[in-house]
Parts: structure tokens; sequence; C-alpha cells
């Protein structure tokens, strides 16, 4: 059970005992749940008053989002079952993961099914009355005035780790009405990886390779990083930093950064680290997925010119690299270059979360983050513009020589095809001719698009001219 449990506790256990005694008399419904070691358990379902019920105030469907109000999270965390912090839960349950101050379109979808359908699955609950699964569903039924919901009660003997496999069970199967959001599922990785699963059990329990299993470890880590490097402490000692929640939107962007960063690292470290820093900058002043792509690990140094001016001023060393545990090999230490866009991440880090926060009283702070955000956002988009006209330019570029490689790649395909058709003796080499008078034309026109100084042409449009048949004078 929960280490603490809700005021009301006993007289649920005994509403649900008295059920339960009468369901055994009888004939009824029962769900079947994943238990201990792979077993099975088959419990049974009763009806229970929706407003008898608490919210699991420890759910991972909205464990990112609690971080919206800290005040509401802290007081959630020190009285569960409060009305206060049951009516956090409760808005937070209806809300938009990315955004919890509006509501989800998949909660008002969920409302509409349940009126027209009614209750399909069970939920969950413990024999003290709280919500194992089912919080969602219950927060719809109370809003549609309905009393009861269907429920199957866990066993007498379980404990906080039988809550957890269970609701991780249920929660991520594929049918289930509403997945966990990016950032609450990076959480419930976290939490199995601090309880000591092994990578296997993950991967088994959350159906992942283990590769997704170490990128979405890494990518949370780098959310964390961002929001320690966010945080800002004000003259009165409060402190005011970004949100697990402000980064709900970017999984996409985290995880194609994970990609290229990987990649880069294994070849220069410092590029790796350059490269992420300026990504990281981006994705903080929500740029798109495709501006991000634009950015290589010397994009402010070819296009930013802006942004380099607003590197925070000031020569701080970079720190001087320990050594590897257990050996005598010292990383070498970052560039100039990498601790400048450190740096310059970071500034813009602060500012943000100083901008985006409701609670922060120092209006000289508030009016340099906006200036800050205001010029970084300037210098960022002359900058992706920049970048992405010369994507565009080397795309054109790249393009002829694409399709060029792939016609290369058909021709020996067909190579094959005519050797193969041969050795059966299914070669017609005049079926043939048509299609090679076709070739033949084509060649032609790219001789002549290929063609650029008569004089002193390529070695490879020479040879080109020659097999299209162009004029000897032509071709020399």
């Amino acid at each position: 059970m929960t280490a603490v449990r809700p005021p009301n506790h006993n007289e649920v256990r005994a509403l649900i005992e008295e059920r339960l005694s009468a369901f055994e008399q009888g004939t009824g419904e029962t769900v079947s749940i994943d238990w201990r070691d792979d077993e099975k358990r088959t419990l049974s379902v009763i009806k229970l008053p929706v407003n008898a019920l608490y919210f699991n105030p420890d759910t991972h469907r909205i464990r990112a989002q609690r971080t919206l109000d800290p005040e509401k999270d802290r007081q959630l965390s020190e009285d569960k079952y409060s009305a206060e912090a049951q009516a956090y839960l409760r808005d937070l349950l209806r809300g938009d993961p990315s955004d919890p101050s509006k509501v989800d379109p998949a909660f008002e979808k969920l409302k509409d099914d349940l009126r027209e359908h009614g209750q399909n699955d069970p939920g969950i609950v413990t024999r003290d009355g709280v919500l194992i699964n089912g919080n969602t569903r219950c927060a719809a039924l109370r809003e549609l005035g309905v009393d009861h919901i269907r429920v199957g009660v866990l066993p007498t003997d379980t404990n906080l780790d039988d809550i957890n496999a269970v609701e991780l069970t249920l929660q991520l199967r594929k049918d289930h009405r509403r997945d966990y959001s990016f950032m609450n599922l990076l959480l419930a990785i976290d939490e199995r990886v601090k309880a000591g699963w092994t990578t296997k059990r993950i991967q088994r329990e959350f159906r992942f390779t283990a590769k997704t299993v170490d990128r979405n470890r890494w990518i949370l880590s780098q959310v964390r990083e961002l929001i320690e490097r966010s945080t800002v402490t004000h003259a009165d000692g409060s402190t005011t930093a970004l949100r697990l929640v402000d980064f709900e939107t970017d999984q996409g962007k985290l995880e194609e950064l994970h990609r290229a960063y990987t990649v880069l690292k294994a070849a220069s470290p410092d590029q790796a680290e350059q490269l992420r820093e300026q990504r990281l900058l981006a994705i903080a002043m929500d740029h798109s997925k495709t501006d991000v792509r634009f950015i290589e690990p010397d994009f402010i140094e070819r296009h930013g010119a802006e942004l380099k001016t607003l590197v925070p001023s000031g020569e701080v060393p970079a720190p001087q690299p320990a050594a590897i545990p257990g050996t005598s090999i010292v990383p070498e230490a970052p560039s100039k270059e990498a601790w400048d866009l450190e740096r310059l991440t970071t500034e813009v880090l602060r500012a943000k979360a100083i901008h985006r926060s409701t609670a922060t009283t120092d209006h000289d702070a508030r009016e340099r983050a906006n200036e800050t955000i205001t010029r970084t956002r300037a210098a960022l988009k002359s900058a992706l513009d920049k970048a992405g006209k010369t994507a565009l330019l080397e795309k054109k570029k790249r393009g002829p020589l694409e399709r060029l490689s792939d016609a290369n790649d058909d021709v020996l395909a067909a190579r094959d095809d005519i050797v193969a058709a041969k050795a059966t003796g299914n070669f017609e080499p005049d079926e043939l001719d048509d299609v090679l008078l076709s070739l033949r034309a084509g060649l032609r026109k790219l001789a002549e698009a290929a063609r650029t100084d008569p004089a002193s042409p390529a070695t490879g449009v020479r040879w080109l001219m020659r097999v299209a048949a162009l004029s000897t004078e032509e071709a020399d």
C-alpha cells in the first residue's frame, strides 16, 4: 500500500469488503492483470462511488505536469489526499500535457465516448480507495455526473512495487485510450532504473529496444541538465527555473539531437559539444525540427555573426578535465568555442525561465530576460534563414549527382538482369531497342546540359558527349 492513506480509508475499505462479499455470492465481472513474476491475477470487479475514491498522487501519467505550479506541487507532496491536492490532480489529469492550463482534446474525446458508450474497461483500485488505473476516466465520469465507476480490486497484500508495476503494465498497452506523455514516459523509465531494474527487464516491460532505452535516458539527462542550468536565484532567495513540462513538445528534436551527437562524438567530442549547445539553444527558443536540422557544429561560425555578439562578456577559463577514473587518460579540455556556446545557451535558458515564470516579482530581471529573448530570437532567426538558404543551394548542387548515382545503380541492376536472362535463354535483344534508343536520346540531352566550356570539358563530360554520339569536333 501507499505509505500515507486517505483520510476515509477505513470507510472505503469497509465498503469494498462489503461489495466483494456480495460479489463472491454470485457470478460477477472479473479482470485479469499481470502480477508478480509474470503470473496472472484475476481481480473481482465491483462498482464504487466516484466521489469516494482518490486520484493516485503518484501516477506517472502527470508526473512531469506536477511541476507546472511549484507551490501546488509542494502541497501535493505534503498532503496527498487533501481537497486542494486532489483538485490539482484533477486539473492535471484533464489538462493538455504540453500546456496543462488548457483542457486536453483527448480528455474531451474520452468524455464523449463515455457519454455515448459508457465505461468499457474497469479501472483498478487499492483496498484504501486509491485509483491505480482509471484516474482520467474517473475525472471524466465525475464531470459527466456519473455516480459509480467499475473497478477491479487489488489483493490485500499489494505493496508499492506491485502498484507501480500494475500501473505501468496497464498504461503502456497500445489499446489504452491515452498514452503517456513524452516526459512522463522518460520519468517512468528512470524510476525503473533507480529501482534496480535491468535493461532487459525495462526493454520487456516498455517494449523498447536497448538503443531506445539508452536514448531516452540520455534525453532525460539533457533535460535535467537544462533545467539546472536555467535556475536563477533571486535577491529574496526564491528560485526560478524551467520545468519538465516545458520540454513535452520537443521529443522529435531531442531524439534527432541524440542521433547526431552520438555519431559526431565518436569522431570529435568537441565538435559534438558545439553541435549539442547550438541545437539546444534553438530548441530552447522553440524552433521547429526542420530549423534545428540546419544546425551543424560550425553553424554560428558560418551564419551567426549576430549571435556571437550575444555571448556573455568576460573571460571565464574552461575547467580542467579530470582523469578518467582508474586510468591516467585525461580527456581533452573543451575548446573556447564550445565554452562560449555553453555560456550563451545557459544565458538564454535563464532568460527563458524568468520570461515564462508567473511568480517572478523582480521586474528588472524580467525586463533583462525579455530583452535577451528578443535579441536572441532575432539573431537566431537570421542565422537559420542563412543556413536554410545555404542548405537549399547545396541540395540543388547535390541533386544532379544523387540522380546520376541512382541511375548508375539502375544500369548495373539492368546488367545483372540481362546476364540472368541470358543464362536461362530468355534474353531477346530486339526487345531492348526502344528502351535503348530512348536512353540514347536522354544521354544526348544530358550531354548538352552538362557541357560547359567546349574548349576543355571535364573528362566525364567528354566521355558522355562521345557516348551520346555528339560530333567528334564538339567532343574534342
